[in-house]
């Protein structure tokens, strides 16, 4: 595939990507699917209480993304190297350690369900059920980083859009049919995460990976898994947790209202987001920065800034066309606030976008010192929102600002890093 704005598609970055992305638009628009019959089913206090849940499984999962990192780094390395006799042994080690992590999560939740239902004023069902949907979750991870470090971006691009597709089936169904509630919901969520780990394993045998001999997993991984899981958590307050804090802090129709602008923008800004999964396994090193890796992020970078230039374009010139899309009406009553809140958290999103392919770069060649700065910026999002929240949108304002300052800290490890090298 040749692009003109691209260069030659070297490395197959641009032929991967756009693979990944065409499954994550069908996955996108399942997900906007999934909103759009849900969010007109269930009243506004119903819809917000489920999306707070799905933000908390988001903002749980998505620091699982290290995992799935380690396991790409390292699985990709044992490729290059001619050592596939390892990859199977390793995988088998981080299973073991999942299991026990589910079954923890698990019984957490079900013994802090009371005072966490009190906490996001919801129905305890509904915590229980949220938490178990979790712990299935994170297994999730250690099949798409098998997936990755392999590079068989056939199944990465497709098995996870089973989740997506019966998610948005049985969604739709159980809450037309069954109740209007977002318990119904959340399990369809949870029937979604199985179809998908049953994909996720079938794609597994079918790479006839040899059986090996167990070992210790290699050196430096726990190190690697740890500063990649303090990076992402970080990433993942900033990019998760605004519909969880206006669930605290404002009435059920305010948290539906912003719920369903934050959705929008999250669906609308984050379809670049596989470019970084294609980039990663193709730049995987020890610390130095090559030419080829430099060139390589450059491409992905304009890439992802044209879908994000596009997508965001879209929302900010027309806020009512996603709503009507997703919500079929646009809120005539509060028209003004819906646009409004649509185009803060658009803008506010943009630069997590770009954030998350530049961490994903400085992760695959284990340079994590400047990536740590995402902890603090999310830890003022969260005191920053608790200083200010007498309006909804300033939740996009915060987030805005240190999505911003999250971006230069990245960029700025990069170029350092180039200055060097």
């Amino acid at each position: 595939m040749k692009l003109p704005f691209l260069g030659r598609d070297e490395g197959g970055l641009i032929r991967h990507g756009a693979m990944l992305v065409a499954g994550t638009f069908v996955g996108a628009l399942c997900n906007a699917g999934f909103h759009a019959v849900v969010g007109r089913t269930l009243p506004n206090a119903e819809y917000g209480a489920l999306v707070a849940m799905l933000g908390i499984i988001l903002a749980t999962t998505t620091p699982m993304l290290a995992v799935q990192n380690t396991l790409a780094h390292y699985i990709s390395a044992f490729v290059h190297e001619g050592r596939r006799a390892e990859i199977r042994p390793l995988f088998r080690h981080w299973l073991r350690i999942f299991a026990a992590l589910s079954a923890a999560i698990a019984l957490g939740a079900f013994g802090l369900r009371e005072p966490l239902a009190a906490f996001w004023r919801v129905e305890p069902a509904l915590i229980a059920l949220t938490f178990l949907v979790l712990a299935a979750s994170l297994w999730m991870n250690l099949y798409y980083g098998l997936l990755q470090g392999m590079q068989s971006f056939g199944w990465l691009s497709w098995a996870p859009q089973a989740w997506g597709s019966v998610r948005l089936l049985l969604g739709w169904v159980l809450t037309a049919t069954v109740a209007a509630r977002a318990l119904l919901a959340v399990g369809a969520q949870g029937i979604g995460v199985l179809a998908v780990l049953a994909l996720c394993a079938f794609a597994a045998v079918g790479l006839r990976l040899p059986a090996g001999v167990a070992a210790a997993p290699p050196r430096g991984t726990y190190r690697y898994l740890g500063s990649a899981l303090v990076c992402l958590a970080g990433y993942a307050m900033l990019m998760n947790l605004d519909t969880a804090l206006a669930k605290h802090y404002f009435d059920a129709e305010t948290t539906g209202l912003f719920s369903k602008a934050a959705t929008i923008a999250r669906t609308a800004v984050f379809l670049p987001v596989p470019i970084a999964t294609a980039l990663f396994p193709k730049v995987t090193s020890t610390g130095e920065l090559t030419d080829a890796s430099w060139g390589l992020l450059g491409r992905a970078l304009a890439f992802a800034g044209l879908l994000i230039a596009a997508t965001a374009g879209v929302c900010l010139a027309f806020p009512q066309l996603p709503w009507t899309i997703l919500y079929r009406a646009w809120p005539a009553a509060d028209a003004a606030l819906a646009a409004q809140l649509t185009r803060a958290m658009v803008l506010a999103m943009s630069p997590l976008a770009l954030a998350y392919l530049l961490l994903n770069f400085e992760m695959a060649q284990r340079r994590f010192a400047w990536c740590y700065g995402l902890v603090p910026c999310g830890a003022a999002y969260v005191v920053g929102v608790a200083r200010f929240h007498a309006h909804p949108a300033q939740i996009a304002i915060v987030v805005g600002a240190l999505n911003l300052v999250a971006v230069a800290l990245l960029l700025a490890s990069i170029c350092a890093q180039r200055r060097r090298g």
